[in-house]
């Protein structure tokens, strides 16, 4: 209660029931963007209750698999309140809709065991106490040594629920996985245009270039589809036919951003340093072999925990706020309309015909 006068403060005793809709609980037990819907006359007062996700529990098994989860109260957006073992509840519900977008992907570990703001690091190589339930691809990557070296690593594979608490045990906040699966690694699977906005611009512009990558897109016969990345820019992937090459996919993205920065100077550009750089960023270079991606669903360390969500093209305008898409948000999305970024998975697009169109 707000430090108010005890002579001002009338209490009722409960005999109504209200319907009110609402974004979500707030970690101190508020309603965040309550909607009163009217009253109920089919529930009695005592009859309502609070509604909340179940626990996480401390032990996992599946069959002969046992997962122990450790420091379930730790606090990982000390800020929010959120704890180490909501993040992992979160990914527990989530699982269904994330786990078709990482399944065979060569996965990274980017580690933040003090929570979001606290150090990190990456680790390629499948830790030598991983479970050996959780499968692993060896590959040959670049190490991020100084100077960098090549050599051949075990990269981890998150295919199961079990194998994706475990790396959100580990410290994992967002799943970083390749855009090529194991069966044809050199394959990508989409073309990405990363949209980063620069100082001088906002996320209104990062908003602008996304629909004119669209209108582009769209010119050539190419569905897309649209996430925040879970900070303050926009991923538009194209999902094509596992038959051209990761330099195929960063040519296309090349040609389509280079055109867009052209015609649109000041607004969007291509320059890589940020010195140099005015408007939103067209990142093609993030096409290439061994590179990763925040996975849809993902919570990404920053501030307020928001989640890289998968997005309707009509959601993508001046209204759009990522830091509302929160894992409660999600979740209830989810619920509502499944897996909105399921076409990534599905669609297959010729890449070789839309490069024989721009060239």
């Amino acid at each position: 209660m707000p430090r108010i006068r005890k002579g001002d403060v009338t209490w009722v005793e409960p005999k109504l029931v209200a319907e009110v809709a609402f974004v979500e609980w707030t970690h101190d037990g508020h309603l965040r963007a309550p909607s009163y819907q009217g009253l109920r006359d089919d529930k009695e007062a005592d009859e309502v209750v609070a509604e909340n996700p179940a626990p996480i529990e401390p032990e996992l098994r599946k069959g002969k698999r046992l997962l122990k989860l450790s420091n379930l109260d730790k606090p990982f957006w000390p800020e929010e309140g959120i704890t180490k073992g909501d993040l992992l509840r979160y990914y527990r519900d989530v699982a269904p809709v994330i786990l078709p977008h990482l399944k065979d992907r060569p996965f990274t570990m980017k580690r933040y065991p003090d929570g979001w703001n606290g150090p990190f690091f990456f680790q390629k190589d499948a830790p030598k106490h991983m479970p050996d339930w959780i499968t692993t691809f060896r590959a040959m990557a670049t190490t991020r040594d100084r100077p960098p070296k090549k050599r051949m690593i075990s990269f981890p594979l998150v295919n199961d629920e079990l194998a994706l608490l475990w790396m959100v045990n580990m410290g994992c906040i967002d799943m970083n996985t390749w855009y090529s699966r194991i069966d044809h690694p050199n394959r990508p699977d989409w073309v990405l245009f990363d949209l980063d906005p620069s100082d001088d611009v906002g996320f209104a512009e990062t908003i602008e270039v996304a629909l004119l990558i669209k209108q582009a897109l769209d010119s050539l016969g190419l569905v897309s589809f649209p996430k925040t990345s879970g900070s303050e820019g926009i991923h538009v992937l194209v999902p094509v036919e596992r038959r051209g090459t990761y330099g195929d996919s960063r040519e296309f993205a090349e040609i389509v951003a280079n055109a867009i920065a052209s015609s649109h100077p000041g607004l969007a550009t291509t320059e890589w340093s940020k010195k140099k750089r005015r408007g939103v960023l067209i990142d093609a270079n993030q096409n290439g072999e061994g590179k990763t991606i925040a996975s849809a669903y993902s919570v990404r360390p920053k501030a307020g925990a928001p989640v890289s969500t998968p997005l309707r093209w009509d959601e993508v305008n001046d209204k759009l706020d990522p830091s509302a898409y929160t894992m409660e948000v999600v979740l209830d999305r989810v619920r509502e309309s499944g897996d909105l970024f399921e076409g990534v998975l599905t669609t297959r697009q010729s890449l070789a015909k839309a490069l024989k169109q721009l060239r």
